[in-house]
């Protein structure tokens, strides 16, 4: 793979990485907000009649118990409730275990809301509502795997409404079951159009699939009624780019940007756009803003970013941004990436010809790992380039160390040689390049080695 290949992947890893960050964090189902939803809470709250033609029937002792109770909830349920716990009996039909089930609900008390539906699809399996109570509350622990058969269960008994759907479909999308959830998510919004909640799920269950064009097509009608809405324009801008728009693309995170709705991920998103298009300046002006954003964000994320800079040569901005790094994450900047930015900021000197700023940050990296094989061919091959004698000296010096090191002996044995060659001391050469052969035979190398072994014995004069 050539070097613009690897730049090129690099590039496409970090799109793709932030604008999946962005599709998990804006569309994701959150636990905190979605069940105090007035249209989330009328879908199993409250409902306590019975339908005698899809549910249990009650024994006469049951019906006189049950009309009582009516009456009771309407002004004390906890007395209600009271009286269904001391009601119910082995031989009880289910119907007061599930009215039990849905007071609990009500508390919010879902441990044994589940309880008792439990107790009241064992005694009576074909019961609707108990199976798709049950389910909503496996959904609330977030229990989606064991809250899908109840859901599939209730809609072969007949279930039709938009909630069960709706959660079947969350339950799916969860698990990433994409094709699945597509299909929950359409009934649910056929028999509720305007629940934003079944729209969302869908764009992301589109969105999974690669749908682009279908997402884009369901986020467009939420962004009618909801036009400065940060969620959906990110979402839009992650769809257009799965369609290489990466113009559109652009576009619309500038719309976030505007709104003053940017959040780091989606201006780091900006700034990868920007930079695979080449276009270094406006890629550093988002990264920079992405910083300030979220200072809390991850380190290493801003690392990579800087690391690609300094792989595509845009030395200036990879700078600029290093220095924020170390601004920002000051004190939470691990020994690995420290050695990271250490390691790009020898690039960058070395590229300038600044000997005396990257000689001691390699120096320094040495310190730090006596066995750093990069820093110590860096060394070599700077002074190596000396064309002096002190010079020469001090590459003997770092090769010797590098030939030690396994990963990288074959890499310091040439470099070794071509130094000596350089020198013009081709003995010297004719060994190292004999024993890189041995550890790792290369052509080219072989080649080189005969060439080396002629000149050489032409000076010998044999």
């Amino acid at each position: 793979m050539t070097k613009s290949n690897l730049f090129k992947l690099a590039l496409s890893s970090l799109l793709c990485a932030t604008g999946i960050s962005s599709l998990s964090a804006q569309l994701e189902y959150d636990p905190e907000t979605f069940w105090d939803q007035p249209h989330i809470r009328a879908g199993y709250i409250g409902d306590y009649e019975l339908d005698t033609k899809t549910e249990p029937r009650l024994s006469d002792t049951e019906q006189e118990i049950f009309r009582e109770i009516i009456e009771v909830m309407k002004t004390d349920k906890e007395a209600s409730l009271q009286m269904l716990l001391n009601a119910i009996t082995p031989e009880s039909s289910g119907a007061l275990e599930y009215i039990i089930g849905s007071l609990y609900g009500e508390r919010e008390d879902v441990d044994q809301a589940m309880a008792y539906f439990n107790k009241s699809v064992d005694k009576y399996p074909g019961f609707l509502r108990a199976h798709r109570n049950l389910a909503i509350m496996l959904v609330q622990k977030g229990e989606f795997d064991k809250a899908i058969s109840h859901f599939v269960k209730a809609i072969d008994l007949g279930a039709r409404d938009s909630t069960t759907f709706g959660l079947l479909g969350l339950c799916y999308v969860t698990g990433g079951q994409y094709i699945s959830a597509e299909t929950a998510y359409r009934e649910a919004i056929m028999l509720s159009s305007k629940t934003k909640d079944w729209q969302l799920g869908l764009a992301k269950a589109l969105l999974n699939q690669k749908k682009y064009e279908q997402s884009i097509s369901v986020l467009d009608e939420i962004l009618l009624t909801e036009p400065e809405n940060e969620i959906i324009w990110i979402s839009q801008a992650n769809a257009y780019l799965g369609l290489d728009d990466a113009e559109t693309a652009v576009a619309i995170q500038e719309i976030v940007d505007r709104l003053g709705k940017s959040t780091a991920e989606s201006l780091e998103f900006m700034g990868n756009i920007y930079m695979s298009r080449n276009l270094n300046d406006l890629a550093l002006k988002y990264y920079r803003k992405s910083i300030k954003k979220n200072p809390k964000r991850s380190v290493k994320t801003h690392v990579d970013t800087a690391d690609i800079l300094v792989g595509r040569g845009a030395f200036v901005e990879a700078r600029v941004l290093i220095d924020d790094i170390h601004k920002t994450y000051a004190n939470r900047i691990d020994k690995d990436q420290e050695t990271r930015l250490l390691r790009m900021e020898s690039h960058i000197a070395i590229s300038d010809g600044d000997t005396e700023v990257f000689i001691p940050i390699l120096e320094k990296l040495i310190a730090n790992d006596p066995l750093d094989g990069e820093a110590l061919m860096m060394l070599a091959d700077h002074y190596t380039s000396q064309d002096t004698i002190d010079g020469y000296s001090r590459a003997d010096l770092y090769y010797e160390r590098s030939a030690k090191i396994t990963d990288i002996e074959v890499k310091a044995l040439i470099g070794w040689a071509r130094s000596y060659v350089a020198r013009e001391q081709y003995g010297k050469a004719i060994p190292l390049l004999e024993r890189s052969n041995t550890l790792q035979p290369r052509p080219y190398i072989t080649r080189y080695l005969e060439g080396v072994r002629k000149i050489h014995i032409a000076n010998l004069g044999l």
